[in-house]
């Protein structure tokens, strides 16, 4: 199932390179852009984010995890290095401790999980009890799950679930088309 998944987003990612290239990369429609929701909230650290976030890159990863998802876990040293490596060019990686606004235990196993893995990105906390979580991180069923924003706080395309490293390629194709946006 995985695999044929993947087949059909890498179909998908090379049909949209095709077609970009056609129509000199004028015609972008074939990507959708939704607005991500307003949030504000703290990190895990206590320190305050909002959705204001955005505005501060060209783009922004925004990856949904959880402190029982092994593959979420296990992507963070990854991901970590994929945070260095796009600061230069002033795109952004951020995470969401989907459960780790539950209680004071599920803020601590997520303080210790981003700790041990050498974790530096901002991560949120997100409370259950608001929109944010109830309107938005409610309906996430599959994790990792991962979000590219632009600066004007758009979501850039289909989320990426799983592995974010696996499918750099779709990341890579979807920062692209935002940063030759801005370039117009």
């Amino acid at each position: 199932m995985m695999k044929k998944g993947s087949s059909l987003l890498l179909a998908a990612a090379l049909l949209l390179a095709a077609l970009t290239g056609c129509s000199a990369g004028e015609d972008n429609s074939l990507v959708s852009k939704t607005p991500f929701p307003a949030f504000t909230e703290v990190d895990t650290q206590g320190n305050p984010v909002s959705s204001d976030i955005f505005a501060d890159y060209d783009a922004t990863i925004v990856n949904f995890w959880n402190n029982g998802c092994g593959t979420c876990i296990e992507e963070m040293p990854e991901l970590e290095e994929l945070y260095h490596q796009f600061q230069e060019q002033n795109i952004d990686l951020i995470g969401v401790g989907t459960d780790s606004g539950e209680g004071e235990e599920q803020l601590e196993t997520a303080q210790n999980i981003l700790k041990e893995k050498g974790v530096t990105y901002v991560n949120i906390s997100p409370d259950p009890e608001g929109e944010f979580y109830k309107d938005f991180i409610s309906e996430i069923f599959s994790y990792p799950t991962t979000y590219i924003v632009d600066g004007e706080g758009n979501i850039i395309g289909a989320p990426i679930i799983g592995n974010v490293k696996k499918q750099l390629d779709t990341v890579e194709a979807r920062l692209d088309l935002i940063l030759a946006e801005q370039d117009t």
